[in-house]
């Protein structure tokens, strides 16, 4: 990628004693790749626009001041439900009201992907239901519809985002399908969920499915199924919908202009 309108990062901040984060991470637990977290690959994307990006394993310490206090917030996906009741999750579900109280005052902006999506949603009606779609857990490249029309998506959730989220003032809903109605949502201005993986390539895909057949067959989904959507929808996949998805408001949110693929 590259960007106009923000000094590289080896400039700016020059003389300056702070180094404080720019975006933070929220990394959850899980490897869903080999020897890569869930945050790993949208802290690389990030990065690509010339900020500061901290990744912060939250489950395992939490999170500082000067991360809280960061204009941009990326919480990935993981493998603890949103509607855990462990202390660490607890935590986190405080820490992102705060969060997000900055957000509704303009002054942060916050994308959940996935288990990120599901506690944003939680953090903003904290009395939403737990929900599992009706047809089972949802794995593979799987078409959303979204205000740029039908686009391919890697998914692997069994829970989902309760379609009552609708109905909580000023939501909007801005991706579905069938399996699962609330694909992606928007509160105000500035803070979005998205229950897909948009940094996961079909590639990444793949190895996540291989890496998680028990999790399928736990579930009752086809590891067949889902490979074949994988090899069939490869072609029409488009890494746009990560750049449109994520890197976009956090560039708008820092003032970043002309971001394109390199």
């Amino acid at each position: 990628m590259s960007v106009q309108g923000m000094p590289p990062a080896s400039e700016r901040g020059a003389g300056q004693v702070t180094a404080e984060p720019d975006v933070v991470v929220w990394e959850a637990d899980g490897r869903p790749l080999p020897r890569l977290g869930y945050g790993t690959h949208l802290a690389r994307v990030l990065r690509t626009i010339g900020v500061r990006v901290a990744v912060v394993p939250y489950r395992r310490r939490p999170l500082t001041g000067s991360e809280l206090a960061a204009p941009v917030h990326v919480l990935s996906g993981g493998e603890t439900s949103a509607f855990a009741d462990d202390a660490t999750t607890v935590r986190a579900r405080d820490d992102l009201a705060g969060v997000l109280r900055r957000a509704r005052h303009g002054e942060a902006t916050v994308v959940g992907v996935c288990l990120g999506a599901q506690l944003l949603a939680r953090a903003i009606d904290p009395w939403l239901p737990r929900s599992e779609p009706d047809s089972g857990m949802e794995a593979g490249l799987r078409t959303v519809s979204g205000p740029d029309g039908p686009q391919l998506v890697a998914q692997l959730h069994y829970e989902q985002i309760h379609p009552a989220l609708a109905d909580v003032t000023g939501i909007e809903i801005t991706h579905t399908n069938a399996h699962s109605p609330v694909q992606g949502f928007r509160w105000g201005e500035s803070v979005l969920g998205y229950q897909f993986h948009p940094e996961w390539d079909p590639t990444d895909l793949s190895t996540v499915l291989r890496r998680h057949r028990w999790l399928l067959a736990a579930r009752h989904a086809d590891p067949g199924t889902a490979q074949a959507s994988v090899t069939a929808g490869a072609v029409a996949w488009s890494p746009r919908t990560l750049e449109n998805l994520v890197v976009a408001p956090a560039a708008a949110a820092l003032g970043v202009t002309d971001v394109t693929a390199a």
